[in-house]
């Protein structure tokens, strides 16, 4: 282990590496996972839900970022990057009312809905037996999560990375769909539902996947995240109208590593890993055609009386 090159959350991870990220002191994540190397086995860690979060990308260029108050948009204001690159990212942050995360600073995403598996979806782009031998998972998990993927971006940003054959839908009643958007949020129809009813299909090949975390057996409440990278569809515009979020906005990797730094967000350790990929891309084109960065399933370790997140990268 001592002649291990030890990578940090802020490396460029890669399949083959060892990650480790130190866990704050005297927190309650730092107590767990004490707790969890004193006696691993007295832990039944629960099952973590499959999940799916899309890093949406543009040309950086000012955009216009949304704040919001009980899920209505209330103002916008142009936005201008003090810290200028060639990739813009799409963020939100979290309400504080939020059992996961709350006031985190996160990517469009969450959990697989089982009618994200058996619902019927027209499709377009590598197959899911595809996808499932790339992401070394079951058909039908690559199936939901990949729906999952493109349906809670649609919910929580009004981007639709679906449309006719060959094509990318144009919002063209200028609403972002939103009715159609509270009802595939409220489970009043399937996404799958949404799309048929248009003669649309689901565009898989505008997906790319960047990464995959699970959340440490420790931890009360566990993901099975894959991390996608997508680029802003021509003629579609994000927006952050949510009642998970209370802020939303475009932002360049590195502005949101700087203001990390500065104490004024919030990110938590998958998302610090692949905002500091984006910000190594030259451009957006790069960025999505970036190889995928591996499996990263953290343990609780020490190192040198510290507690740590551990794990070789798949």
């Amino acid at each position: 282990m001592d002649n291990e090159h030890i990578l940090g959350i802020r490396d460029l991870v890669y399949p083959g590496a060892v990650l480790e990220y130190e866990v704050p002191g005297g927190t309650p994540a730092e107590e767990r996972a004490r707790a969890y190397l004193t006696d691993p086995d007295s832990f039944d860690p629960p099952a973590p839900r499959l999940a799916a979060t899309v890093m949406l990308l543009s040309k950086s260029k000012p955009h216009r970022r949304y704040r919001m108050s009980g899920g209505a948009e209330d103002r916008s204001v142009k936005v201008l990057h003090p810290e200028e690159g060639p990739v813009d990212v799409f963020m939100l942050r979290r309400a504080s009312t939020m059992a996961f995360v709350p006031d985190a600073v996160v990517f469009p995403g969450g959990g697989m809905d089982e009618r994200d598996v058996v619902c019927d979806i027209p499709w377009e782009g590598p197959a899911v037996a595809e996808w499932a031998a790339f992401m070394e998972c079951a058909e039908s998990t690559a199936k939901g999560v990949l729906v999952a993927a493109a349906r809670e971006l649609f919910e929580e940003s009004g981007i639709l990375l679906a449309g006719p054959a060959g094509g990318v839908a144009t919002d063209e009643a200028g609403d972002h769909w939103m009715a159609a958007r509270e009802k595939v949020a409220s489970r009043a129809v399937s996404f799958g539902e949404f799309l048929a009813e248009r003669g649309w299909a689901l565009r898989s090949d505008l997906l790319s996947l960047q990464s995959h975390w699970v959340t440490p057996p420790c931890e009360p409440k566990r993901y099975d995240t894959y991390f996608f990278t997508a680029r802003l569809p021509e003629g579609q515009h994000a927006d952050g109208r949510t009642s998970e979020a209370v802020e939303a906005g475009w932002l360049s990797p590195q502005e949101a590593l700087s203001r990390l730094d500065e104490g004024r967000h919030l990110l938590v350790p998958p998302t610090i890993s692949n905002v500091t990929t984006l910000a190594a891309a030259s451009s957006v084109d790069a960025a999505c055609e970036r190889p995928f960065t591996g499996h990263v399933r953290p343990v609780p370790a020490l190192r040198d009386g510290r507690v740590v997140f551990r794990s070789v990268v798949r």
